[in-house]
């Protein structure tokens, strides 16, 4: 009985890894991630820990290390407004878009941060998708532990942040590119 439940837990298991980032965006296992769909209802319902869309406070609170292992404060970010690009190495929807964030840093560099919150994966692969998209010049988190993808109450990959000058949330979600850089371009004024 108990190798038969062992059994079905793994089977269940394989199936999402193996349903991958086009079917379903599967976490990690151990990993407090619920696999969407971009624009399902649950990855449009994800609210952050702290300055949630519409909330009066500041989500610049936490502190990270880089991909580069450097320490990152992300209060250093206030006076800006930013765009976190929550991303997973073996999203395929993720590759995708790296050309849309790089342009977007590129249009809007001098008067936006854009920051890369890599998840549900080990260094190795985080760095592997990096030099593969070529988006080294970009700031990349190493969140292996998840914490900043908690901290935003981000459920997903592929999943954008948006948040003003002053920290606080101002959209979460897939965002298709046309409607990010429209966001972007309000904000950055």
């Amino acid at each position: 009985m108990r190798t038969r439940g062992a059994l079905a837990a793994f089977v269940a298991a394989g199936s999402l890894l193996l349903a991958g980032c086009a079917a379903g965006e599967s976490p990690q296992p151990g990993d407090d991630v619920v696999a969407t769909e971009p624009g399902s209802a649950a990855s449009d319902t994800a609210e952050p820990d702290a300055g949630s869309a519409g909330s009066s406070e500041s989500v610049l609170t936490f502190t990270s290390t880089t991909i580069d292992g450097e320490e990152f404060a992300a209060a250093d970010l206030a006076g800006k407004p930013t765009v976190f690009w929550f991303w997973a190495p073996w999203c395929p929807t993720c590759v995708s878009q790296s050309p849309q964030v790089l342009d977007l840093a590129e249009q809007h560099g001098d008067d936006v941060n854009v920051v890369g919150v890599a998840g549900l994966d080990e260094l190795a692969a985080m760095e592997d998708f990096i030099e593969k998209t070529d988006t080294d010049g970009l700031t990349h988190l190493n969140d292996e532990s998840g914490e900043v993808w908690r901290h935003f109450g981000i459920t997903a990959q592929s999943t954008f942040a948006v948040v003003d000058e002053n920290g606080v949330v101002t959209d979460t979600g897939y965002l298709e590119p046309d409607e990010l850089s429209a966001r972007v371009a309000e904000l950055a004024g």
